[in-house]
């Protein structure tokens, strides 16, 4: 039977009901929140102190303010010449009732070069996943299956690991060091002299977020698998001395937040060392209804939008999620809000990078820029989007060419009668 759409239609009028009505009560704790804000912006430090002492004991995520919270930078002007790479990438999962347990992972890549000698490199890198070691995790005892969250931390990683060689291809050194390294082999890149991009600013620049969420409830021998491989790509980016930022269009992260949370929040007190504690909250233990409830439901990015003009960033923040504080060491990314259009963006980057006032300026312009070029969201990203991305007619075909080289070398190749009857047409 095919889906009740006039069933659905009577369900959508009424969420459409109940969302104009959550608006206006939404709107009104914005303003508060942006308000309480503001109020704060010199007492950044002592914010940022009340984060440290809340972390292990707040319900919610923090930011740490690393500058005056009402502090804006306009967009800084942009170099004549400029140089980046970027990658995306996309996967066709590991499929249960298939032929063969694989998965494919595809890199978009790109290369653009601006000014006056303009340049454009753009590729996609299929690599294919089947040997034990690429399905499954183990310490020795237990094995855990790479699929799902954990496939797209192993995405993550490639993509990381493709820019470093783009950067080895394409980009000019500007510091000492080793060039980057491939997980598989550790063995160095070939590089080709960087002519295209020589003596020219640059960047290196990721879709989505930098802090690895997808592991922070995964064990340590999980986590280190990931997170190795992708911090050796980081410091290979910092020894060559080009910044790294990823870019989050409509972003849902609740940071800013919940430190503005601890602004409401009637049990901090920094000068005597208590910062926020929910499963003891003084509201809750009164009956009261907790003041940091008007905070509820709000993003980084609501309470933010009406103090950044266009083009405008806000102060850097660093994320004090438990994996980027444990785990990340001298690449604990930060990020900051920047205004574009009707969009409030998110951009992260790591410490090496947050801490050079150049670098964070020069990221602020080029993503900018990029953002210009693309029509609202960074014209590489979107470029390395289309190289990644695979379609269902994509998929069909990679499956039907593992079915003739499974017939070929006289291998089982038929699916489950689960999947076979998925897509047989319904009669």
């Amino acid at each position: 039977m095919a889906l009740d759409l006039s069933a659905l239609s009577r369900q959508v009028r009424a969420m459409s009901g109940s969302l104009a009505v959550e608006a206006g009560d939404k709107h009104g704790r914005q303003a508060l929140a942006l308000g309480r804000y503001l109020e704060s912006a010199d007492d950044h430090a002592l914010w940022a102190q009340a984060a440290e002492l809340s972390r292990e004991t707040s319900a919610w995520l923090l930011a740490r303010p690393l500058e005056p919270l009402n502090r804006t930078h306009d967009l800084p002007p942009r170099p004549a010449d400029y140089a980046l790479v970027a990658t995306d990438g996309s996967q066709i999962d590991v499929e249960r009732h298939g032929m063969a347990a694989c998965y494919v992972i595809n890199i978009g890549r790109v290369f653009l070069r601006y000014g006056a000698h303009p340049a454009a490199r753009l590729s996609s890198r299929p690599s294919l996943y089947y040997r034990d070691e690429d399905l499954y995790l183990s310490d020795g005892v237990r094995r855990i299956p790479i699929e799902g969250n954990y496939l797209s931390a192993k995405r993550d990683i490639e993509e990381g690991l493709a820019l470093a060689e783009l950067a080895d291809e394409f980009l000019p050194r500007h510091g000492p060091g080793p060039r980057a390294y491939r997980q598989e082999t550790f063995d160095t890149i070939r590089v080709n002299p960087p002519e295209l991009a020589e003596g020219i600013p640059a960047i290196a620049l990721q879709d989505g977020t930098l802090v690895r969420w997808t592991l922070a409830g995964a064990e340590k021998f999980v986590q280190d698998a990931f997170l190795q491989p992708y911090l050796r790509y980081l410091d290979a980016m910092r020894a060559r001395g080009v910044p790294v930022a990823s870019y989050i269009s409509r972003p849902r992260a609740p940071e800013v937040a919940g430190t503005i949370r601890l602004m409401f929040c009637p049990d901090v007190d920094v000068a005597q060392g208590r910062g926020a504690k929910c499963s003891a909250c003084s509201d809750a233990a009164a009956n009261r209804t907790p003041s940091c409830m008007a905070c509820q439901g709000l993003t980084d990015a609501d309470i933010l939008a009406d103090m950044l003009d266009e083009g405008q960033r806000g102060p850097l923040f660093a994320s004090m999620s438990r994996i980027n504080v444990e785990c990340y060491g001298e690449h604990l990314i930060h990020f900051f809000y920047l205004r574009v259009g009707r969009e409030v963006a998110r951009v992260e980057l790591p410490r090496w990078v947050a801490e050079d006032r150049a670098q964070v300026d020069l990221v602020h312009t080029l993503v900018y820029d990029q953002c210009m070029k693309g029509q609202g969201y960074p014209v590489a990203l979107a470029r390395a989007h289309e190289q990644a991305i695979v379609r269902a007619a994509d998929r069909r075909a990679f499956l039907g060419i593992v079915e003739g080289s499974l017939l070929r070398a006289e291998l089982p190749a038929s699916d489950s009668r689960k999947r076979e009857s998925k897509e047989r047409q319904a009669l």
